[in-house]
Parts: C-alpha cells; sequence; structure tokens
C-alpha cells in the first residue's frame, strides 16, 4: 500500500452564525419575538430595546384600532412542553441543538416534514447526531410527536403502547387506504389472519391519534398578535408590517471599549458583535414576513377585493416566487396573522390544496363554499349526493373529501340534520 497526500479543492456550504439566528427567529410570533430580544438584552449590556408603541391609530375610515383584549399572547405551546422534557435527557451539545431546531420545525400536527439533512448542516452536526436529536424528541410526549408521516405517528404510538404483534406495524406501516376504507377482507388475506382479527386490529389503530395538535386547548382559546396589516383603497391592496407591535433592539453605544482592560474590551467587543447581529436578525425577520405576506396577499387578491374563494395556493409557489426553500416560507408563516377589515386570519389559512375541476384547479375553500349552499338549498342531502352534484359541475371530489370538509366547517352528517328535523 503506498500512501500520499494530495491538495483537493471542494466546496461546502456553510451556515453563518448569523444566518443560524435569522432561521431560529423565523417562527417565532410577534409576541415570542418581543419576549426572546427582552431576555437577551438582560443578558447582554450592548443591547438597547424600545418597547412596542401601542398608540391608538385609525386604519379604516370611522374605525379606531387600538389594543384590545383579543390581543393577549398564546401561552403554554407543544413546543414549550417539548423543550421542558428535552432538560431530562442526555443529549450531547450538538445533537440538543438540532432537537430544539427539529421541535421549532414541527407542523400544526405535530409533525416534522423537513429533511433531517437541512437541520444538519443549519446545527453544524453529523447526520447521526440530527438522527439522534429526532429520535430524542420522538420520544417525547406526546407519543406520536415529531413524526414524518402518518404510518410513522402511529407506530410510535404503537411502541409507547408496548404492542408487540408485528401485524399492527404492518398495516400501519403498508395498509393506510385499506384500513380507511375498512377492508378488512383485503388486509386479512394480505397479512394471513382472519377478517375479524383483522377487523381488531383496524379498530385499535383507529382508536389511536393521527397527529398531536400543535395548539393546545388553552392557547387556541388565547388570542394573538396581527403581524400583518392588509388594507383596502378602491381596487387596491396595501400590506405591511404592524411594526408598533415590534420591540425594537440597538446596539448601546454609551460604553467604551477603548481604554478598558484587555478581558473587559473582548467581553465588550464579544457582545456588541452578539448585538449586531440579533438587530440584523430581527430585521431579516421583518422583511421575510412582510415579503411572504405580499406575495400570498397579492395570490389571494380576489379573496381580500371581492370576497371571492381562494385560490390554490401551496407554500412552494410562494417559495418560487421569492427564490427561497419552502421550509423558509413554512417558517415565516408559522404563528402569524393578519388583520383585514377588523377580521384576524391565520397566514396559513390562506393556503389552500387544489382540486382538479373542469377548466382549471379550484380550492379546498371554493368546495366548502360549494357544500354550504348546496346543504343550504337541500340540508337533508348526504355526503355522495353533495359529491355527484359537484362532479357534475366538472370537478372531481370523493365522497370522503365532502365528509372531511363538511366537518371542517361544523356541519352534522344527513342523519343528524334530518333527525334534528324531525
Amino acid at each position: 500500500m503506498q500512501l500520499s497526500v494530495e491538495t483537493k479543492q471542494v466546496q461546502s456550504q456553510a451556515v453563518s452564525q448569523q444566518m443560524q439566528q435569522a432561521l431560529f427567529l423565523l417562527p417565532k410570533n410577534a409576541w415570542e419575538l418581543n419576549e426572546y430580544v427582552r431576555e437577551q438584552a438582560l443578558e447582554n449590556p450592548m443591547l438597547e430595546v424600545r418597547e412596542p408603541q401601542w398608540q391608538e391609530r385609525e386604519l379604516y375610515p370611522g374605525t379606531a384600532y387600538r389594543q384590545t383584549e383579543w390581543e393577549k399572547p398564546a401561552s403554554g405551546t407543544l413546543a414549550e412542553r417539548l423543550a421542558e422534557q428535552l432538560d431530562f435527557r442526555r443529549l450531547d451539545a450538538g445533537s440538543l441543538r438540532a432537537a430544539k431546531e427539529i421541535i421549532a420545525a414541527l407542523d400544526s400536527r405535530g409533525y416534522f416534514v423537513e429533511p433531517l439533512a437541512d437541520i444538519a448542516k443549519l446545527c453544524r452536526v453529523s447526520d447521526a447526531q440530527a438522527a439522534r436529536a429526532l429520535a430524542a424528541v420522538q420520544a417525547l410526549e406526546p407519543a406520536g410527536v415529531g413524526a414524518r408521516s402518518l404510518s410513522e405517528c402511529l407506530c410510535l404510538q404503537l411502541e409507547r403502547c408496548g404492542q408487540k404483534d408485528e401485524a399492527l406495524y404492518r398495516i400501519a406501516r403498508n395498509y393506510l387506504d385499506e384500513l380507511a376504507r375498512r377492508k378488512y377482507a383485503a388486509i386479512a388475506s394480505a397479512l394471513g389472519i382472519s377478517a375479524a382479527k383483522a377487523k381488531k386490529y383496524c379498530t385499535f389503530l383507529r382508536s389511536l391519534k393521527p397527529g398531536v395538535s400543535n395548539v393546545t386547548q388553552e392557547a387556541a382559546a388565547q388570542y394573538v398578535y396581527p403581524e400583518i396589516v392588509v388594507e383596502k383603497t378602491g381596487d387596491t391592496l396595501r400590506v405591511y408590517l404592524d411594526e408598533r407591535r415590534l420591540i425594537r433592539p440597538a446596539v448601546d453605544v454609551s460604553y467604551q471599549i477603548d481604554g478598558a482592560d484587555s478581558r473587559a474590551a473582548a467581553y465588550l467587543r464579544e457582545r456588541r458583535t452578539a448585538a449586531k447581529r440579533l438587530v440584523q436578525s430581527v430585521d431579516l425577520w421583518k422583511t421575510m414576513l412582510r415579503r411572504t405576506a405580499e406575495k400570498i396577499v397579492l395570490a389571494q387578491s380576489g379573496y381580500f377585493l371581492n370576497g371571492a374563494a381562494l385560490e390554490p395556493l401551496k407554500m412552494a409557489d410562494i417559495a418560487d416566487g421569492l427564490g427561497v426553500h419552502v421550509s423558509t416560507v413554512s417558517r415565516a408563516v408559522a404563528g402569524k396573522h393578519l388583520i383585514y377589515d377588523m377580521e384576524v386570519l391565520p397566514l396559513k389559512k390562506l393556503f389552500s390544496r387544489g382540486i382538479t375541476g373542469a377548466e382549471k384547479q379550484v380550492s379546498g375553500d371554493y368546495i366548502k363554499r360549494n357544500i354550504r349552499k348546496l346543504l343550504a338549498a337541500e340540508p337533508g342531502l348526504p355526503d355522495n349526493a353533495v359529491a355527484e352534484r359537484i362532479k357534475s359541475c366538472g370537478i372531481e371530489i370523493a365522497r370522503r373529501t365532502v365528509a372531511k370538509y363538511r366537518r371542517e366547517m361544523g356541519i352534522a352528517s344527513s342523519y343528524r340534520r334530518n333527525k334534528e328535523k324531525i
């Protein structure tokens, strides 16, 4: 064997401290951002903050806009509960950093859907450390948190229940469609078990939760700060960030570094660098949120201007328009709200899955409006009849999709509606 030393030039992507902090701040809403900056100001003498200005201002003609009781912050989030549990896990510094980043990236169902490799790069840890971090998050309560799919969510809950029967795991991994359609015979044939046992297994799997709510009941009853304001003037919309709600960090220049001893001077320089980095990260938070909101409102202008149904819109569409990764858009809209015509809306509500129509795709919101209209005219119409009516308009939709949208709108089944009439 011959050993040799050679020089190679390779390209690699490193995430700067500035970008790390900006990505850490991006999922935070206005209240969380303010709290974080206040905490940093307590630790950093070079960072000063100016509190938000709650001044009454007229947003709409004849309507005074002021701080009201619905502006109280939400509390008791899933992320907070998970972070508390992490303290009892023996993780190395890198894995702990990655675990916190994974928790921050969980979606509304408590799922982790971002590439694990992105977390490894962001936190500058190995793939093995990122995998340990994900395993640690998935071991927290409630069971199923951090799952990357419905199958994994169910399997995590089965493991937590101490289930050893491999048939349950096989159904969860490979036969969810048959489970949803109650095709017990097909499952029984595939697994080599009786139909009665297949039904028993499926009944147990249905008792598990399909996800973990990322909003507690207590938090859902609370009110939040709307970060974005949308104003209508004629046929134009103005979208801007309500900076009156935001704390304003700045670097305190009153400290004299020159003349201080070497240790004090080094400390103050490091604190000044950290303060500048935080100020720049908050500016990036503002810029990304404002640009994202502008793109969303522009895409859904018909909804705001004319009260039309939402257009089909995915986060990937906004990401392409901004030239960023879809995970950045997901972080930017997480927990953020806008106010329009005195109505507060989550930014995520303005995204809607597309359904194939006769001439173009239509949104779930469009379908919901049609369902509501049909049931207003014929209250006793069952879901399959509603699906057929909508199909006659050239829109392919399944009965179970109608049932799903009906439940989301809080409309009872045809059986209950007819029973109430009697």
